[in-house]
């Protein structure tokens, strides 16, 4: 009865502030590359507007011992939205990119001030709970 009550306080609050609120995460995973290096990225985007976690992993290399590089979000800038990569505490890059419900492009800058376009395609997941406005 007590989470009852709660969940109804939280939607009229977001009735009441107008706050967009997401009843289901979704996780959308899409394929793609680096400049010339394959990957794969993972969007999860969390209950009722908590946030999201995104990650990437090469496929066709070995970087941060095969394992997923999370990515932190940074922020919006002219239509792009700003990660950035850490490894072990040290940041090793930034990503400019669109993300979008069918597509991953624009740029990620390693910590020496190379460039390289990132493309990148859908290849699965439940995109109807993941990301409003994406």
């Amino acid at each position: 009865m007590k989470k009852w009550i709660f969940l109804m306080a939280m939607m009229l609050l977001v009735a009441v502030n107008g706050i967009s609120a997401k009843t289901e995460g979704g996780v959308i995973e899409y394929s793609g590359s680096i400049g010339p290096y394959k990957v794969e990225f993972s969007y999860m985007d969390l209950h009722m507007g908590d946030g999201a976690h995104f990650s990437y992993q090469y496929t066709t290399i070995r970087v941060n011992k095969g394992e997923w590089i999370e990515l932190t979000y940074v922020k919006d800038l002219n239509g792009y939205s700003v990660w950035e990569e850490h490894i072990n505490g040290k940041k090793t890059g930034t990503f400019t990119i669109k993300l979008t419900s069918k597509s991953i492009t624009g740029r990620f800058v390693n910590s020496k001030g190379k460039r390289f376009k990132v493309n990148a395609k859908r290849t699965g997941g439940n995109w109807a709970d993941a990301g409003e406005g994406l």
